[in-house]
């Protein structure tokens, strides 16, 4: 009968008219959930894989945009070879510092200028930071050898360029100044070598002895200016005594391993197709 209610006769999952009393029901809604630790916790993890993406992100996108720049600039081939070549060369401070236990990224590359990584320790000492700073061209010039290698075997010119640039780049990565590699290989002599070092590094940046010609460009002083920069940091924050503090025959090992790596530098150079060579 329309309009007609007969509470008796009500089922128990009937909603109630307005007015009425709603019978027991063992049924009830979930609880309000209330923020706390988990919550935070599920934030921070968020974060973290956020920020560990937008690492890879920058990683690989370095890559490629080095890759672009310098496709663009010297062709595809070269530019690949080339982002290559670097990135085996920083693979061997990644994999040394590891090997010291002192945490370190994978390379960051920006074009013309080569790439970065990021250090989340100092070396404790001199004998640290000339195993990181020798490691980079250890493996760099292993990759260059193999280039020069193929070049030989295949004749082709994009190989020639690359070993001709990798046998440069190590003569130039080797000069005994901070931050270079060569300059942190000698760290234990200090201004015995950085000394030099800095006037071969101001010939090689503005006249290039082996070809002879002028190289002043934006690359050039942007260089110069980042070396200068760490040398005055080196200046207001020098070493203690005790961080050179190192074993005779470790000083001789990488005085010659650095001796022996330029010298297999320049005359690779010269080899591959140096126009003063030929």
């Amino acid at each position: 009968m329309p309009g007609y209610h007969d509470p008796e006769h009500q089922s128990p999952h009937a909603t109630p008219i307005s007015g009425e009393t709603a019978p027991f029901s063992p049924y009830s809604p979930p609880p309000i959930p209330r923020k706390g630790r988990n919550s935070w916790k599920s934030r921070i993890l968020s974060l973290l894989a956020i920020i560990y993406k937008a690492k890879v992100l920058l990683l690989f996108g370095s890559v490629v945009l080095s890759m672009l720049v310098y496709g663009l600039a010297f062709g595809w081939a070269f530019g690949i070879g080339l982002v290559i070549l670097i990135a085996i060369h920083e693979s061997g401070h990644v994999l040394a510092n590891r090997k010291r236990h002192i945490p370190a990224s994978w390379p960051t590359f920006i074009p013309f200028l080569g790439a970065v990584i990021n250090i989340r320790q100092s070396p404790r000492n001199a004998d640290d930071e000339a195993f990181i700073g020798i490691a980079g061209p250890i493996f760099g010039l292993a990759a260059t050898l193999v280039c020069y290698g193929l070049y030989l075997t295949t004749h082709l010119a994009v190989l020639q360029w690359l070993a001709v640039f990798g046998f440069f780049m190590h003569i130039f990565n080797l000069i005994p100044v901070v931050p270079l590699d060569g300059g942190r290989t000698v760290a234990f002599l200090g201004w015995k070598a950085w000394g030099p070092g800095l006037i071969g590094l101001l010939v090689l940046l503005f006249f290039n002895p082996l070809t002879g010609a002028l190289t002043v460009d934006p690359v050039s002083v942007i260089i110069l200016i980042f070396i200068v920069w760490n040398f005055i940091g080196r200046l207001k924050h020098p070493v203690s005594a005790a961080y050179n503090a190192i074993a005779i025959r470790r000083k001789w090992t990488y005085g010659l391993l650095w001796a022996g790596l330029m010298g297999l530098s320049i005359v690779g150079y010269l080899s591959a197709g140096s126009p003063v060579w030929h």
